[in-house]
């Protein structure tokens, strides 16, 4: 028989001090988000993974420049979304606004490397969530003093 000494247990010991780590919940129900995609291939994907990213937001998707201006113009809008690597949407008008606008939030991904099959990882997501954090936008403000 083995007999175990007192010391032997400290590493056991340690790993009931760890508890489990609970994912985040997050809700978007408050956010408004208007996304300008002009690719329709990667828009199921680029739906799939927001509406994962940003549970209870409301997201209106358009796919022309005319739709983003209309649809900015006719309600209010917190957060918008655009892929700055489709063609003529960097240098649009629809983003010339956004930016000149300090009360909204303009958001540039890549809707291409967009992957809901990252869901379980949260180095993978939570950096495109940070992106989102209306503190954000409040500090950014408070920045340029308005």
């Amino acid at each position: 028989m083995v007999k175990l000494e007192e010391e032997d247990f400290e590493d056991y010991e340690e790993l009931d001090d760890e508890k489990p780590v609970l994912q985040q919940v997050y809700d978007y129900k408050s956010r408004r988000i208007l996304v300008w995609i002009e690719d329709k291939e990667n828009q199921p994907q680029v739906e799939e993974t927001l509406a994962f990213l940003l549970p209870f937001a409301t997201i209106r998707y358009v796919n022309s420049e005319e739709k983003a201006i209309e649809l900015s113009e006719k309600e209010e809008w917190d957060t918008y979304v655009v892929d700055l690597t489709e063609e003529g949407v960097s240098i649009s008008e629809f983003v010339k606004t956004a930016n000149n606008n300090l009360e909204i939030m303009l958001v540039a991904l890549n809707y291409s490397r967009l992957n809901r099959d990252n869901e379980q990882s949260e180095m993978y997501f939570e950096p495109i969530r940070k992106l989102f954090v209306l503190d954000n936008l409040n500090a950014s403000q408070t920045e340029s003093g308005q």
